[in-house]
């Protein structure tokens, strides 16, 4: 697969630190800080489970320097999917998990997608903000829920730079390399991008959102699956509305080179008290339907690669 986005990345990194790798990250270096993404399993079927909002190591001096409290940087967390998809996991696919929050830095967004209005000087010209990024929601975050502003002041380029090194980077290498060797070993690759949703009253609060960038990142024969079965289980799904798919799912959803990339929110309230970020009763049965619809889309990639 073609990573000519990964390579302009590396090559504005290169201008932030001409000097090389020596750089140090201020925020985490007196943390025991986890790997950036944890890779469990190997490239056995397929399908690729990934969960890039349920990190949840926040580091000190972030949560100190923040103008809000951690609950509410927490907001935007997509707290335990990567447990919800255990038992998923369990039948054979790989699962990716980053560890560090969104509001720290966010994946699902292009790295670049910066509102230079945050920074304190100048910002490279290789910086090219989308509304979102403009709305304050771009890589590094300028708000979280409520649009409540995370910095007391502007902040220096160079901190956004080195989390784009350090955490964007290795998470988006991880999952372009795992996404690589699924589709040379099987010729075909499917990603499920696992995220939680709050009620969404604009969409009638669906279950479940399914986004394929409005059918140009999945083949719509697995958005179909992954439909009906969730429809068949109980639940209210939605396609596209009113999320079709990020960064991730737009990037490296390509049908027609056999890649493909669907976008899976779950509604909180059905696995936790968003409150209090406790599980709830629902946990469990909600751990047993992802595994089913992992066990219906193996069966469907599996017709795929027969016909």
């Amino acid at each position: 697969m073609k990573n000519i986005a990964h390579t302009l990345i590396r090559r504005g990194l290169n201008r932030v630190f001409p000097g090389g790798e020596g750089t140090s990250h201020p925020e985490t270096d007196r943390v025991a800080a986890p790997p950036p993404v944890l890779v469990s399993g190997a490239v056995e079927t397929p399908l690729v489970l990934a969960s890039p909002h349920s990190g949840c190591f926040y580091p000190e001096a972030f949560v100190q320097n923040s103008r809000q409290p951690l609950h509410r940087l927490r907001s935007g967390e997509d707290s335990y999917v990567e447990e919800l998809a255990a038992g998923a996991h369990a039948l054979g696919p790989v699962l990716l998990s980053a560890t560090f929050p969104r509001a720290f830095c966010d994946v699902n967004r292009a790295a670049w997608d910066l509102d230079p209005r945050m920074f304190d000087g100048p910002v490279p010209s290789f910086v090219k903000a989308t509304h979102r990024g403009l709305s304050g929601l771009g890589s590094i975050p300028r708000i979280v829920a409520d649009n409540r502003p995370i910095y007391h002041t502007r902040i220096p380029f160079m901190e956004a730079a080195l989390r784009i090194r350090d955490y964007w980077m290795p998470y988006h290498a991880t999952l372009a390399e795992t996404l690589r060797l699924t589709h040379a070993r099987h010729g075909i690759c499917l990603l499920l991008d696992l995220h939680s949703m709050p009620d969404a009253p604009e969409a009638g609060s669906p279950d479940f959102v399914l986004g394929d960038g409005h059918g140009t990142s999945c083949d719509s024969r697995f958005v179909t699956t992954a439909e009906d079965t969730l429809t068949n289980l109980g639940y209210k799904t939605t396609r596209n509305n009113p999320y079709a798919g990020g960064y991730i799912t737009r990037h490296y959803g390509r049908p027609r080179e056999g890649l493909h990339a669907l976008q899976i929110e779950i509604r909180r309230g059905l696995y936790m008290d968003e409150a209090t970020r406790t599980k709830n009763q629902g946990f469990e049965p909600l751990q047993h339907t992802l595994t089913t619809l992992t066990a219906q889309l193996l069966q469907s990639l599996s017709r795929r690669t027969m016909t």
